[in-house]
């Protein structure tokens, strides 16, 4: 005791203060597990509307988008679908209070909107159209077979949001005369990437034709598809196919400057991402995680990884940060492999567990960095995922289980199925800051989650009752009706790691159009991370971009950002650099 006593009464080296500091803001985030603020049922007490996606802009607003049939009403809007079911987007507005605008999109029979993203305010839509037309406003496209008992068609569209109102500017058929489906969408400036599956022998993206690589019944091939935002119209630039003898599907998409990450699942012995293979490890499906490289008007795979083992275990969910990405999902298999790493399965019977994984992205290459199941003996699973800080990462999803492990730690679930947990990538691992829980025991899900600076949208459905902290929500209905809620997280910053930091210069600025970022030289460094935020710290843009030894001047794109006042970090290696911008 005399040695230890000795030890603590040393002065503290600036490292161990550092150190010290990190772990006691670890430990003060998870003692302050954020409160639900608000909760509310979107479309009344009504079964016909779904949530499937939603989208945070820089200044709070909340986009949610996804289908109905018959009549709802969203704010002071009623919309009537023309058929089976129709796809909406609707405005939430944090300042109102309300939803201030809302628009429905389709045609004659079952169609639907599967993903939002945002660049600014223009809106872009992803999703499925069985109808044999389909309208967007004043805009219609084609399905490729007409009408047709199994084909669906893919879209994209874009529209402008003008305040209290909201117009389209076009859409996008693609596909063939199968079941194609788009499933994940990401923006970066004005390149748009859409991500899904097509079982169409032959599948049209704009110019772009990709052949699917089973034979007849065909299953489904995934694709990967870059369209252009012109304004008033789109161009297709490329499309990658995801092949195989057996199904694979694109879940979810991440954008990190020209670099795109996918993650999935794929059955059968193998898949194919280019010229590269992955093994299926035995199981009804595997999950994997792969990066593209956009070059303008072609592409090129960088990697795969495989992750999986002998049961059903799927990716689901991805987020980037520099050159760490992030991918969750579930698994059913006793023990899941993810290159030399394993995770276990709390309960070996079947059942799904979560999973959260790191992989470090080396360029041409990766590998998996850590892995984490997250679960106990019921089926729970992880559907989206977001990172916050320099380190932090917010997970929501089902979890039915009674009791849960997660980042190194054990919570009990007496309070819904609907899941919000806070994480901390701490290097070899991550820990857990808080997890929060809301809806049903066993029928409520958290589907959708956005983050607009320290605020976190929820959306997802329950089915009768559902908690939220003091507030319950009461369904007349027997179905699933869907629900908004929020919280206030006061700890995000609590993950924060020390950096060194340098300075660069930004001309004009204040900018409107454009800004130059010149960057200095960077020891050791030979890239460089450009981060554009808002003033909340909502993160609108990333570009990466070399880093000669000389430094050099890059141009930063601004268009279709509202005036206000926004944060330039520019990351290279070790050191973090940040400069306010004006945006007139």
């Amino acid at each position: 005791m005399k040695i230890l006593f000795t030890r603590l009464l040393r002065p503290v080296t600036p490292t161990w203060l550092w150190v010290l500091l990190l772990v006691l803001a670890a430990a003060a985030g998870r003692a302050q597990t954020p409160t639900w603020q608000s909760a509310m049922m979107v479309g009344g007490s009504n079964t016909n509307l779904l949530i499937k996606a939603t989208a945070a802009s820089a200044s709070g607003d909340l986009y949610v988008a996804g289908s109905f049939s018959n009549f709802v009403t969203i704010g002071n809007t009623t919309l009537q679908s023309l058929g089976g079911t129709d796809g909406f987007v609707a405005k939430w507005s944090p300042v109102a209070n309300d939803f201030v605008w809302a628009r429905s999109l389709g045609g004659s029979d079952l169609d639907q909107v599967t993903a939002v993203a945002l660049n600014g305010n223009q809106v872009y839509l992803a999703g499925t159209f069985f109808s044999p037309s389909a309208g967007f406003g004043s805009i219609n496209i084609s399905n490729a077979s007409g009408y047709s008992t199994v084909s669906t068609d893919a879209f994209v569209a874009k529209l402008t949001d003008a305040g209290n109102t909201a117009s389209f500017n076009w859409a996008q058929q693609l596909g063939g005369t199968g079941q194609d489906a788009a499933t994940a969408l990401v923006a970066n400036g004005n390149s748009v990437y859409v991500g899904g599956q097509f079982a169409s022998s032959t599948a049209s993206f704009g110019s772009v034709s990709l052949t699917n690589s089973t034979a007849s019944p065909t299953f489904a091939d995934g694709f990967i598809a870059k369209l252009v935002d012109g304004g008033t119209s789109t161009s297709v630039s490329w499309a990658q196919a995801i092949t195989g003898p057996a199904a694979k599907a694109v879940n979810a998409l991440a954008v990190s400057g020209a670099n795109v990450y996918a993650t999935g699942s794929f059955g059968g012995l193998l898949v194919n991402f280019g010229g590269s293979s992955l093994p299926n490890a035995g199981g009804t499906a595997n999950a994997y995680v792969a990066k593209i490289a956009d070059a303008g008007t072609s592409s090129t795979w960088q990697w795969a990884l495989q992750a999986g083992g002998a049961g059903r275990d799927v990716g689901q969910a991805l987020a980037v940060r520099a050159n760490r990405v992030y991918v969750a999902g579930s698994f059913t298999s006793t023990t899941m492999p993810l290159g030399n790493l394993s995770i276990a399965n709390a309960d070996a019977g079947g059942t799904s567990d979560a999973f959260l994984a790191a992989v470090a992205d080396g360029g041409s290459t990766a590998a998996w960095q850590w892995a984490q199941p997250a679960g106990g003996i019921a089926n729970d699973q992880a559907t989206v995922l977001t990172t916050y800080g320099t380190s932090g990462l917010y997970l929501a999803g089902s979890f039915t289980s009674s009791a849960i492990t997660l980042g190194g730690a054990s919570f009990a679930n007496t309070s819904g199925s609907a899941l919000v947990a806070s994480l901390a990538d701490i290097g070899p691992t991550a820990t857990a800051n808080w997890v929060q829980h809301g809806g049903t025991p066993a029928s409520a899900d958290a589907a959708c989650l956005a983050l607009a600076g320290a605020r976190l949208y929820v959306a997802g459905s329950f089915q009768r009752t559902a908690t939220f902290g003091s507030q319950t929500l009461t369904s007349t209905v027997a179905g699933a009706t869907n629900f908004l809620a929020t919280l206030t997280d006061a700890t995000v910053t609590a993950t924060a790691a020390p950096s060194r930091s340098f300075t660069f210069e930004l001309a004009p600025n204040p900018a409107r159009a454009t800004t130059s970022v010149q960057l200095p030289v960077v020891p050791g460094a030979t890239s460089a991370t450009l981060m554009l935020t808002d003033a909340l710290g909502r993160t609108l843009r990333t570009e990466a971009v070399t880093l000669p030894a000389a430094g050099r001047r890059h141009e930063l794109n601004l268009r279709n950002l509202a005036p206000g006042l926004y944060l330039v970090q520019v990351s290279a290696g070790n050191s973090v650099g940040t400069q306010r911008l004006v945006v007139e």
